[in-house]
């Protein structure tokens, strides 16, 4: 792997933890979405299209070099939007269908567990014992954080609850891997796209229904596709292009300590004081990670 200095690796430290931080309003935004009558399908097909027309609008007026990538890295980029996001997306909304909230995001935030043991049995990449230990802190603080209704109305959807924390892990897997050297927009506007399509062929939203949406759903969707969708990625992909991705997964888990305190600031859900050590806990496992 490229060597880069302590100024680039606290750079890219500091771009995961924004995409971190963006993730983790992609509750916020959806549970405000879900309560305004949005549905599942819906919300998921129009945060990926109304990003993919903002980055295409954005790009084409103000930034037309970076439309142009190889036909391989298009072919890359959209292989890992309709592979990628559009189906670990919509194993996630398929988990919670069937678990709680609690017990499906426990089984997304798998996917740390799963990129680094992708990344030391398939890549040959070391872990350092601190690595380990910032790991197993950040896992232990996400249960006290999460812990919570632990219901179960549908066996099944613990296994897609597995499964989308896997699809996710071999999403940044591949990134990493792929991805080194294309510039992260350009790249987050074709997956993008081709998630954006992939969910619209999948869920077919009814778009006389859509015409009928209120203006405070088209805020939910605007800032589910700006904070939750184009500034992540485009962060989470620049971040790993200067670190490695089994280091990168444990970062972006500032992402449940967001969604709780974002919880707690805008929608006035109750913070426990286990909640608020599983967040510490994380904090200290996430510090530990970027020495």
């Amino acid at each position: 792997m490229k060597k880069y200095g302590k100024f680039s690796t606290s750079i890219s430290f500091i771009e995961i933890i924004l995409a971190g931080v963006g993730f983790g309003f992609l509750g916020i935004f959806g549970r405000l979405a879900f309560a305004s009558g949005i549905t599942v399908g819906e919300l998921l097909t129009l945060r990926f299209f109304a990003a993919a027309v903002m980055l295409w609008f954005g790009l084409l007026v103000f930034r037309r070099d970076l439309l142009k990538l190889s036909f391989r890295q298009i072919f890359i980029s959209s292989l890992l939007g309709v592979f990628g996001y559009s189906v670990f997306s919509t194993l996630y909304f398929k988990t919670i269908q069937g678990v709680s909230i609690a017990i499906a995001a426990m089984l997304l935030f798998t996917f740390p567990i799963f990129v680094n043991l992708g990344a030391y049995f398939f890549f040959k990449e070391k872990m350092k014992s601190k690595q380990v230990l910032s790991l197993i802190l950040s896992v232990c603080g996400m249960m006290l954080l999460l812990w919570g209704d632990m219901s179960v109305n549908k066996v099944s959807s613990i296994g897609w609850g597995l499964a989308s924390g896997i699809a996710y892990a071999i999403y940044v897997l591949v990134s990493g891997k792929v991805q080194k050297n294309v510039e992260p927009l350009s790249s987050s506007l074709y997956v993008i796209t081709a998630a954006a399509v992939t969910l619209w062929l999948f869920h077919h939203p009814d778009l006389n229904r859509m015409k009928a949406f209120h203006l405070q759903q088209y805020y939910y969707i605007l800032g589910i596709s700006t904070i939750g969708t184009i500034m992540p990625l485009t962060l989470f992909l620049s971040g790993m292009q200067k670190i490695t991705s089994s280091k990168a997964s444990i970062i972006v888990m500032i992402e449940p300590v967001t969604a709780a305190l974002a919880g707690w600031l805008i929608l006035g859900e109750g913070l426990s004081p286990r909640q608020i050590v599983g967040a510490c806990i994380i904090l200290a496992g996430l510090f530990l990670n970027s020495k």
